[in-house]
């Protein structure tokens, strides 16, 4: 029966699907479709069993359909939305994670919705770094998961779990070369140190790609990217009753200019034409509260001429250089100096440098009466620096340079009952701590690099005066926060087979978050707030038969609290100020947000067909979302007449997102198999106040009922193979894939959007026992439709302030239709 029992292959099986299930064996192996092993409730269960909404891709899987990025795989995930643009600049710098429609605006690190781990350790960044070649599995676990994850997976969590060593030697060899410049090269060898004691495994992975689109401002590369990595995984069994297992992971990114473009407003100052200008949102302009005319891009975003028209600056002034390169830069607005954030690369250009380094610790020991304790010990080091074109325009105009670092610690362990009885349970403890400095969200802008720009920095009572200046300079240069934060939980499970059919699940955590803020420079200005939370998640599952599970959940996440630093240290009259804007106008403002609330409501369908031939997921759900946290600019002339842009964040709505997720597979003979995946979202404001909108009286721009950004109603994928008999002890091969993204607004004003269009990758190739050699081509009709796009404000105007009346959106340009051939060699 279903439940408790841990059944099912070894880890070494084959996944065909997009995460449900297997084919024994080779590709032409017997047509029946077996269960895979999974990790996501930190308990070993089949695929088939276990009661969530999870879609998982094995090694081979991973390597068969030449996913080499989580990007790759959410498009073949229902429900999993990923890619370069995690908010709006384009690039492999932040990037987001996102579920079931919904999205975030907000770039702290305790603020996203999703989390990545590798090994159950937290990843903050540098997700599109990882190295695939020594990942047995990747587990997309869709839905709060805070019961079983705690922190940052509020909406869901994806799980990389890492190859364990074998006790003979044995590799790999993976080349990969294709248009545009791109390869990935990797070797991996394994074996045993002390004869079934002890083994190793390492891993060399590198990679690149050469830029498709060329910038028409200055003629230089966009979309290079640089991965070079090393892993090393020792595994110990030194008994039958205790296994250890650490792994460590390095990498370093060094990344060109980001391919992307923005399509600029009417309004915009050094907009290039019409193909360049949106249509106005609204029968009459806006005006705020300075009288300036505000203007939105609205509509569905026009194809253009990439190559004609995408023109980001790609190349920095030595004045501009001068200014980057500093090891201490003077405000100009306080007269304060200020380090640079110690340890972490220097990026002198245009373009991203990272390094990373991840380990964990994994113990486990079996008692004799069948309990089990595990430990899980985890150390993560990411340090980064991005400059970047902050306009996207050929404008030289607003340059930023942003530093960041990442440390982190996990400590958890867990000890567990025996999983073959009816009753059973889990306890653990766990704690994790992290500092996340940066230099502010938008960094070091250096502004007028390019000169004969003008700035308004006095009183506009009377008009302000107007300032010549020859640029560049340093402008908004802000302090170095360091957000930190430590998390207490304790957790546990208990499951019950009420009858051979029905079992009851209680999985719950309790959390204390400490999350704290630092400036590092001016005292009075650290906060600190503590939220703690009880998250449970309670599951009811029925087999009625052998080949068929039903379930019922109900689950809450959490999403802590986070500051309002810039409202610290106004005056009296500066905040009075900042509460009478009309951008912010009856919201409640305060020092510290309150924290969000997640509560899902989900049901869903597991079940086998015609003798494990073909099988299939079904899940539906609701989830209510509480406490949004949105941001928003707010214009002030302070009380030293200094004219400034405050980025202030509230509590703004909530929103109801519900939605059905499909995902199934077939072996219709031994040589024809395949994958489906479809996945409809209806994720919808109830009530919500967004930020960089429209100038209105107050209540300030109202956004509800409104869909969520950037994640379609609609998407969806398949894929079929046909394996036949080629000549000898080869075999060849023929798969297609195809990829459907539906409409996406792009901001939560719902004035713009992109979507509706399919993609298809083909793959044909030859294979023996010991080697593969193949040929590729990703998106083989050459579709032109837009990869990502979010709203962005339009910095490419003549005067400092003209982004706040001036948005535009950043987009990013569609991969070029691209021919590759790949050889896998095993010995």
């Amino acid at each position: 029966m279903l439940g408790h029992k841990s059944a099912g292959p070894s880890l070494g099986v084959v996944v065909v699907t997009s995460g449900l299930i297997a084919l024994d064996g080779v590709a032409l192996a017997q047509p029946v479709l077996e269960e895979i092993i999974v990790t996501a409730r930190k308990r070993t269960e089949s695929l088939l069993e276990v009661p969530i909404s999870i879609t998982a891709f094995s090694a081979e899987q991973l390597d068969r359909g030449g996913f080499t990025s989580l990007e790759d795989l959410s498009f073949r995930t229902a429900g999993l939305h990923y890619n370069k643009q995690g908010g709006q600049i384009p690039g492999r710098f932040n990037t987001a994670v996102r579920f079931r429609g919904m999205d975030t605006n907000q770039s702290a690190a305790s603020q996203q919705l999703g989390t990545v781990f590798m090994d159950g350790v937290y990843v903050s960044q540098g997700v599109a770094g990882i190295d695939f070649s020594m990942i047995e599995r990747v587990e997309i676990i869709k839905g709060p998961q805070s019961a079983t994850y705690g922190r940052s997976t509020f909406a869901g969590a994806v799980n990389y779990v890492t190859k364990t060593p074998g006790f003979e030697y044995k590799g790999r060899v993976s080349a990969e070369y294709g248009k545009f410049g791109s390869y990935d090269l990797t070797v991996t060898h394994e074996g045993p140190i002390v004869d079934d004691k002890v083994a190793y495994m390492v891993g060399l992975r590198g990679y690149g790609t050469d830029g498709q689109y060329t910038s028409n401002a200055d003629g230089g590369e966009l979309g290079r990217e640089r991965t070079n990595s090393v892993t090393g995984i020792l595994y110990a069994a030194p008994s039958d009753d205790f296994t250890a297992k650490a792994r460590v992971f390095y990498s370093r990114d060094h990344d060109g200019p980001a391919a992307g473009m923005l399509f600029g407003s009417r309004l915009s100052a050094r907009a290039d034409g019409s193909a360049n200008a949106g249509t106005n949102c609204f029968s009459e302009f806006q005006t705020n509260q300075r009288g300036a005319t505000a203007d939105y891009y609205c509509g569905k975003l026009p194809k253009v001429d990439v190559d004609r028209y995408i023109a980001p600056n790609t190349a920095l002034t030595p004045a501009t250089i001068a200014l980057f390169r500093a090891s201490q830069i003077r405000d100009p607005r306080d007269g304060i100096t200020r380090p640079k954030i110690p340890g972490l690369p220097l990026v002198d250009f245009v373009g991203l440098k990272r390094w990373q380094f991840r380990s964990s610790l994994t113990m486990g020991y079996d008692f004799a009466d069948g309990h089990a304790i595990s430990a899980l010990l985890g150390y993560s080091d990411m340090r980064a620096s991005w400059v970047r074109d902050f306009d996207l325009t050929r404008a030289q105009n607003f340059f930023s340079q942003d530093p960041q670092r990442h440390k982190d610690k996990t400590l958890e362990v867990r000890i567990e009952s025996p999983q073959d009885r009816r009753l059973t349970y889990s306890l653990g403890g766990s704690y994790f701590k992290a500092d996340f400095v940066q230099q502010g969200n938008g960094g070091l802008n250096v502004w007028g690099q390019d000169g004969g720009v003008t700035q308004a920095v006095l009183n506009p009572n009377p008009p302000p005066a107007t300032i010549v200046l020859p640029g560049p300079h340093p402008f908004m240069q802000t302090n170095f926060p360091q957000e930190g934060g430590k998390t207490l939980g304790v957790f546990g499970a208990v499951g019950f087979d009420i009858t051979e059919m029905i079992t009851i699940d209680f999985e719950w955590r309790y959390q204390s978050d400490r999350v704290t803020q630092d400036d590092r420079t001016l005292p009075g200005t650290d906060f600190t707030d503590k939220f703690k939370s009880f998250l449970p998640r309670a599951t009811l599952s029925f087999q009625p038969v052998e080949e068929t599970n039903l379930w019922a959940t109900y689950s809450e996440g959490n999403l802590p609290g986070f500051f309002n630093s810039d409202l610290a240290a106004l005056s009296q009259a500066d905040l009075a100020a900042v509460r009478a804007s009309p951008t912010v106008a009856g919201q409640n403002l305060s020092l510290f947000n309150e924290e969000e609330s997640l509560k899902n409501y989900e049901v869903g369908w597991k079940q086998q067909l015609f003798e494990n031939r073909a099988n299939f997921s079904l899940v539906a759900y609701k989830m209510d979302w509480t406490n949004l946290k949105t941001r928003s600019p707010v214009d002030i002339v302070d009380q030293n007449g200094v004219r400034r842009v405050l980025n202030l964040q509230f509590n703004a709505g909530n929103a109801e997102v519900k939605g059905v997720e499909f995902e199934g597979a077939f072996a219709a003979s031994d040589n024809l198999s395949g994958t489906v995946s479809i996945n409809y979202s209806d994720a919808q404001y109830g009530r919500l106040t967004c930020g960089f909108g429209p100038f209105k009286p107050p209540p300030a721009a109202d956004c509800s009922n409104n869909k969520t950004a950037r994640f379609p109603d609609w998407s969806g994928s398949f894929s079929t193979t046909w394996t036949d008999q080629f000549r000898g002890d080869w075999n060849y091969f023929l798969r297609v894939d195809g990829e459907y993204f539906g409409k996406a607004w792009n901001e939560e004003h719902n004035f713009s959007w992109i979507g509706k269009f399919w993609r298809f990758n083909l793959r044909a190739g030859l294979e023996r026992e010991d080697l593969r050699l193949e040929a590729y081509v990703k998106n083989l009709f050459d579709d032109e439709n837009y990869l990502a796009a979010a709203r962005w404000s339009d910095f490419s105007g003549r005067s400092l302030f003209d982004f706040l009346t001036s948005q535009g959106v950043a987009v990013t340009p569609p991969q070029k239709r691209a021919f590759g051939l790949k050889a896998v060699y095993d010995f």
